[in-house]
């Protein structure tokens, strides 16, 4: 008798902590489509000037993306420019970059109802032009590279939150290493803060 008690308790225990567990357990985000917009974004970057100088660049950028629950595919637009020299000589430069990411989220997690988060590495690829404009004594020259091909890999995380049905807002933060045929530094190295707005269906 008290063996069958004994055998009665720990099974008892048992069953109390796997169903413990179970609660524990993170929520596997449930399948979705996304369409995201990123409005909003600060992007670092730092590559050499030509005297072996380090500058910080400030892109600014805007991005689409569509998103399945395992991967998604974005669409990114950036551009930055910059201008040295003095009144007698003036350089201007603008670079433009359009880039096509996939990204595939390792890592996802529902921490309650209108609350998701995951994990994500990615890789681009996509082209990019500059041009030059030199202005000395008044008289000014125009130069573009042309477009030129470049690639990139990142790694990341976002967090969303729905507001209302099929409706949210977005935040993600990403490390990310770009490569160009004229870079300076190849790659270059650099970090991503965006924010947007999210539909869902």
């Amino acid at each position: 008798m008290r063996f069958l008690i004994l055998i009665l308790a720990l099974l008892t225990s048992v069953g109390a902590f796997a169903q413990q567990s179970r609660m524990k357990r993170p929520s596997v985000v449930p399948e979705l489509n996304q369409f995201q917009i990123y409005p909003l974004a600060l992007e670092m970057r730092y590559e050499k000037d030509s005297a072996g100088n380090w500058l910080e660049q400030n892109p600014q950028n805007l991005s689409f993306a569509y998103r399945a629950t395992t991967w998604s595919v974005l669409f990114e637009y950036s551009t930055f420019s910059e201008s040295s020299g003095n009144s007698t000589l003036n350089i201007s430069r603008e670079h433009k970059e359009m880039l096509l990411w996939g990204r595939w989220h390792l890592w996802r997690h529902r921490a309650s109802k209108p609350l998701r988060m995951s994990v994500y590495g990615a890789g681009g690829v996509g082209t990019y032009t500059e041009d030059i404009k030199t202005t000395l004594s008044g008289i000014t020259q125009n130069d573009s590279t042309g477009s030129k091909m470049m690639g990139g890999l990142a790694a990341g995380a976002d967090i969303s939150y729905d507001v209302f049905y099929g409706f949210g807002v977005i935040a993600a933060i990403e490390g990310r290493a770009l490569m160009g045929q004229e870079f300076d530094p190849n790659p270059t190295f650099g970090g991503l803060m965006r924010g947007g707005f999210y539909y869902s269906w």
